[in-house]
């Protein structure tokens, strides 16, 4: 869904959350640089409702909409699970061992999930070393966008700086 009511269009989710697209780019550089790091089979980036962000890799016809909404509830279940056992941490991993790959679920900051798929030839630390670090680095653009200098520069370049002043000053008087 699309928000045209800024400059820049948002990408807006069922969860309430939304993300600019130089958001987005930077959350495709991280993915890609992951899919080719690990090397991965099929990562899949969601909302916490579920809701599809992106994917990356070899999909295999696998419904991405059911597929988004399993590794929401998969995660909001195992959430719930470490909490009640005193477990809870942030940036919470669930590892799927297969035959032929592996899946590690992960929490990506507040609103995203990530699904990364990988060969069991893989070695399992190195592959939850990079995808722990990449759910943190997306955590972060999430957060923060990707400049916040550039944001705040921003939002400086729309005020006038002494009519802001001048209001906070007679706010402190009026108060």
């Amino acid at each position: 869904m699309i928000d045209d009511t800024q400059d820049e269009p948002l990408l807006s989710f069922r969860s309430g959350f939304s993300i600019h697209p130089d958001q987005m780019a930077e959350l495709s550089k991280h993915l890609s640089h992951l899919l080719e790091a690990i090397p991965a089979k099929m990562i899949l980036l969601v909302d916490t409702s579920g809701q599809l962000v992106t994917s990356l890799g070899d999909d295999r016809g696998v419904d991405t909409t059911a597929m988004g909404s399993l590794i929401a509830g998969d995660l909001a279940a195992s959430q719930e699970i470490a909490r009640m056992t005193g477990e809870f941490q942030a940036f919470q991993m669930i590892l799927r061992e297969g035959e032929k790959s592996h899946i590690i679920i992960t929490e990506a900051g507040h609103h995203l999930v990530a699904m990364v798929q990988f060969s069991k030839d893989v070695p399992l630390g190195w592959a939850r070393k990079l995808i722990q670090r990449t759910a943190r680095a997306l955590g972060e653009i999430e957060l923060h966008g990707t400049d916040p200098v550039k944001e705040v520069q921003a939002e400086l370049d729309q005020v006038n700086l002494p009519d802001l002043f001048s209001d906070a000053l007679d706010d402190i008087w009026k108060g």
